[in-house]
């Protein structure tokens, strides 16, 4: 659906005057030029070549993540869209420059040219090295033209708190970050756009992705998807706590690094004494103790904490249905070991992990599509707080809490949240 409506939006822009006879009445897969494929069904190629294209290549297809693309042949105006740089076609002859395309790391951090960014940390210094870019983004700046030639000024005043972007080497190697504030505008005549940010998810395993930023490096600005699905990577993306798994990855992994808790002196004195309790009142004493907004006739189980199957810091509950059976388990706590979860795509279709963003946060949910298992496991939700370390977890069992719809299991795991 995400795709359609991203072919609609571009539609009359991009033909110019020619006809182009996509439209909601009829299937996309019919659609001229469009090709679909996977499961669920994706739009993985466009081939409009020589078809008397006279319009610009529209921004809106940045959300397309394609297989393949050819245009050649048209009388195309405009920039091509970056995020084509990993598909196979004629993005490279096309003759146009590459839509937010930045080719100039400056050192100093001002950032006075064309095609000019840098990120830079809390402290104010900017970062050259990969892993930098993953983990202390505190500032983008960047120059409002690309290094095409092409002023971006209109679009970076429409950025506000909570937008996501991805700094993009390749597919494989990538930051999302988010936006944490309002942006500053330049000052007169300087065109440098500021940007308070933080890093959300990122890929880690292609070539070069380590060690030194060199200062010609090429990198682009994309728009960033809603969910990124297990099914739709080729390499392992780090998103939160979380770290995706594509199905039949044998290559190396993230390692897990410890967090000691904000201010402590370690973690050790600080984890949960072992504890089991059939009382709420006994239970609202846990460590991270939040109360969740359940179905009505749900009521308080038994509660854990300090235990093999319950957070280090934190503690897990059972919370049983309107029948008495149990509803939904549901988990608190400060996530000391990160990437927290390894979630490998099975790539049988029994299961689908997706990252998310869940009010501003990293989510992962996990859920079964239809199929023979659509009911036979229940939805899992994470959602990772990364400025205080804090996860809150659902994972359900009541059969309105399975399948592949996650939205009921969403709104328990969003009533968890500090408000």
């Amino acid at each position: 659906v995400a795709d359609c409506v991203a072919l609609l939006a571009s539609r009359d822009a991009l033909r110019g005057e020619a006809p182009l006879d996509w439209g909601a009445d009829l299937a996309i897969g019919r659609w001229e030029g469009v090709a679909v494929g996977g499961e669920p069904p994706r739009v993985v190629r466009l081939d409009l070549r020589d078809r008397g294209l006279t319009g610009s290549i529209p921004r809106t297809l940045r959300r397309l993540r394609l297989d393949e693309m050819r245009l050649a042949g048209n009388a195309l105006t405009g920039c091509v869209p970056s995020a084509f740089g990993d598909a196979r076609g004629d993005a490279l002859y096309l003759g146009l420059p590459w839509c937010l395309r930045y080719d100039a790391l400056d050192a100093t951090g001002e950032v006075a040219k064309a095609g000019g960014w840098a990120i830079l940390g809390a402290d104010g210094e900017v970062l050259a090295t990969w892993d930098g870019l993953r983990s202390e983004a505190a500032t983008l700046r960047v120059h409002q033209t690309d290094a095409g030639g092409t002023s971006w000024a209109s679009e970076f005043g429409a950025v506000s708190e909570g937008d996501l972007f991805e700094w993009r080497k390749a597919s494989d190697c990538w930051v999302r970050y988010h936006v944490t504030g309002d942006p500053v505008r330049p000052a007169a005549g300087s065109g440098r756009w500021e940007f308070p940010v933080e890093w959300m998810t990122y890929a880690a395993t292609g070539e070069g992705c380590t060690g030194a930023v060199a200062p010609a490096t090429v990198l682009r600005v994309d728009e960033a998807p809603a969910v990124i699905r297990s099914l739709d990577i080729a390499s392992p993306v780090r998103h939160g706590t979380a770290l995706l798994i594509p199905s039949g990855w044998t290559e190396a992994l993230e390692q897990e690094t410890r967090h000691p808790l904000p201010g402590a002196s370690g973690t050790e004195a600080s984890r949960s004494t072992t504890a089991h309790t059939t009382s709420l009142a006994a239970a609202r004493d846990f460590p991270y103790w939040r109360e969740p907004v359940l179905p009505e006739g749900w009521t308080f189980g038994e509660a854990e904490k300090g235990t093999g199957s319950s957070p280090l810091l934190g503690y897990c509950a059972l919370y049983m249905n309107a029948k008495g059976y149990g509803g939904a388990r549901i988990c608190s706590g400060y996530s000391e070991f990160r990437p927290g979860s390894w979630l490998r795509d099975p790539g049988d279709g029994s299961h689908v992990y997706e990252a998310r963003v869940i009010d501003g946060l990293s989510a992962s949910v996990n859920y079964s599509p239809q199929g023979p298992a659509h009911y036979r496991y229940g939805i899992e939700v994470l959602i990772f707080d990364s400025a205080t370390g804090h996860f809150y977890y659902v994972r359900g069992f009541d059969r309105t809490l399975r399948g592949s719809d996650p939205a009921a299991t969403i709104e328990i795991a969003r009533s968890l949240l500090p408000r």
